[in-house]
């Protein structure tokens, strides 16, 4: 409703559930072609003019155990028909940019003809609704939606991709705490059924807590109201939850990824997300030294400066 006055909205009908990119897209582009297209993971079929994407990651190259064998199968045709189609392409890390040059070398930017076809640009962060909460504005969040007193917290889809089976490994070894573990989100296309039964363990059944999917309004204040962020993933394109958590004064425990040390640097501890004992070591090291944790929180305040919309935009 807030666009500007030369945008043009239209919406493009179909009666299936698939492949309306592909089809119905193409269609709309053969008949009224355009100067330059914006996609982002598939592309149309048929188009004449310019191709800009957007190379989220290559996750199901990197790491094709996490995926549902139909989702790989899928995402390997539609991101090579993408790569191959695309005049230029954004990626959100230097890691996802080294990912397509390694999978599709024909993307390479070869600057002794100076055409440069990938760049990196990295997201941002909402400035207005990710900041830090007083600690009675902390409290008016977890009653109003029932958190525990002292919580981590992951939100994203509850996916092995993710590793939240791990998470909840490590959670078990955390018996002397009296910390909750908070899981926000969907349930994924892949291991979901593996995370309830973890979850229903009898030594910590009674603090996991499943929060469903959290509304963008919801998100801010409830991921600024908890003790630690936790986010053990075992593949990401970028990370913008490390933005977001940091930009809340959350510190942060994460999986030991290059490409969240691009994002993160500093202001986070790494674990290997492979190693519940490890994981469990170093949450416990937040939840037990206040000072680490003060100091995590004040450099997270600092590095989210570096990240916004408006640069990405520029």
């Amino acid at each position: 409703k807030n666009a500007p006055a030369n945008f043009i909205f239209k919406k493009l009908n179909w009666p299936f559930s698939k492949f309306w990119t592909y089809w119905r897209l193409s269609w709309e582009l053969f008949w009224h072609p355009v100067d330059k297209f914006f996609a982002s993971n598939a592309a149309p079929l048929f188009f004449k003019g310019e191709l800009i994407a957007t190379i989220h990651d290559l996750g199901f190259y990197k790491n094709p155990e996490l995926y549902h064998p139909l989702e790989r199968i899928y995402q390997k045709i539609a991101h090579t028909l993408l790569i191959n189609r695309a005049d230029k392409i954004i990626t959100p890390s230097q890691n996802t940019a080294d990912d397509v040059v390694k999978y599709f070398p024909q993307a390479k930017n070869t600057p002794q003809s100076g055409i440069k076809k990938i760049q990196v640009i990295y997201h941002g962060y909402n400035r207005d609704e990710f900041k830090v909460l007083s600690a009675d504005e902390k409290q008016i969040v977890k009653n109003k939606y029932n958190l525990p007193d002292k919580f981590l917290l992951y939100i994203g889809r509850l996916e092995t991709k993710k590793n939240i089976q791990n998470l909840l490994r490590a959670f078990t070894v955390l018996q002397h705490t009296d910390y909750h573990l908070v899981l926000a989100g969907r349930p994924g296309n892949y291991g979901y059924r593996d995370i309830v039964e973890l979850a229903n363990h009898h030594s910590i059944k009674d603090r996991v807590h499943f929060f469903g999917y959290v509304a963008q309004v919801d998100y801010p204040v409830i991921l600024a109201s908890c003790d630690v962020f936790v986010f053990p993933s075992l593949f990401e394109g970028f990370g913008m939850p490390l933005l977001e958590a940091a930009a809340c004064g959350v510190p942060m425990a994460v999986s030991d990824l290059p490409v969240l040390r691009e994002v993160a640097d500093t202001v986070a501890l790494y674990f290997d997300p492979h190693q519940p004992a490890e994981i469990a070591k170093i949450i416990d090291s937040l939840l037990s030294n206040d000072d680490l944790r003060q100091q995590m929180i004040e450099a997270g305040k600092i590095r989210v400066q570096l990240f916004s919309w408006e640069k990405c935009a520029r």
